[in-house]
């Protein structure tokens, strides 16, 4: 299956460093066999928007591929530039909830000086990350906490393989912000920029954003930010524009969830 979007190519380039990626042709299974659970990292990769009775076809499909009792969501992300929603109506009527997101790139990424510390994690303050994550999460269940450790402990095992770096402003021994970026090819994507609530509002992520560009030169930076929020005028301040729209959906379970209850991505 050829991919057009900038968002499910670099996507599909981190699922290759955790999971599996299969190719049906026609659609992409995408699995993480250490978190069934992640709702973004085990889904059916779509041509297209799901039309007007497609839905239960797709739902199906995935089933069929990744149907198991440890899988209790189904998660569609579809191909596309501008962010179409498809059977909008449909999708809700059947239990899905949609997310849009705002793919933005930068050649060049310019920040003011930051108010405190900026420097490179080592692998083993991976763990760090994910206590400031369960720390300013939305969720506080046991699942959401292992869910955030199998995740810091991917992306320790990036580090450590050189295919990653992680950068983080301290305040004293505190960790109080955040973020990773992973070079591919002629791109680098940004992952999991998060600054304490208190801590907001001073230049810390446009400063982390700028440090972590000049240790990884790229031809082009990707990230992913919810469109009017917050991120996305910090990323516009420091070099990005809107490069392209991505759209998805997921059914979570109605049980306690087994992953986070939004996508983590780069806001």
């Amino acid at each position: 299956m050829i991919i057009r979007s900038l968002a499910l190519s670099t996507e599909l380039a981190l699922a290759a460093t955790r999971g599996r990626t299969i190719d049906r042709g026609d659609y992409l299974v995408i699995e993480t066999p250490d978190d069934p659970g992640y709702a973004y990292g085990n889904l059916l990769v779509l041509p297209a928007a799901p039309q007007v009775g497609e839905v239960a076809y797709w739902t199906r499909k995935f089933e069929a591929e990744l149907g198991k009792p440890s899988i209790r969501h189904v998660t569609f992300w579809w191909d596309g530039t501008t962010g179409e929603l498809g059977a909008e109506s449909e999708l809700t009527a059947a239990g899905f909830t949609l997310e849009l997101t705002m793919v933005m790139t930068a050649t060049q990424i310019t920040a003011s000086a930051p108010a405190l510390p900026i420097r490179e994690l080592e692998p083993a303050e991976l763990e760090l990350t994910h206590d400031l994550a369960w720390a300013i999460g939305d969720r506080h269940d046991e699942n959401y906490r292992e869910f955030l450790l199998r995740r810091a402990h991917w992306q320790q095992t990036l580090v450590e393989r050189g295919l990653a770096k992680f950068f983080g402003a301290f305040d004293g021994g505190e960790l109080v912000a955040s973020l990773g970026l992973v070079p591919m090819n002629h791109f680098a994507r940004y992952q999991d920029v998060q600054t304490s609530p208190s801590y907001r509002k001073r230049g810390l992520a446009g400063a982390m954003l700028a440090k972590a560009a000049a240790a990884l030169p790229s031809e082009r930076y990707v990230i992913m930010a919810a469109p009017g929020g917050d991120a996305e005028r910090v990323y516009r301040r420091v070099g990005f524009t809107l490069a392209e729209r991505t759209a998805s959906a997921c059914r979570y379970p109605l049980a306690p969830q087994t992953g986070p209850v939004r996508r983590i991505t780069e806001s």
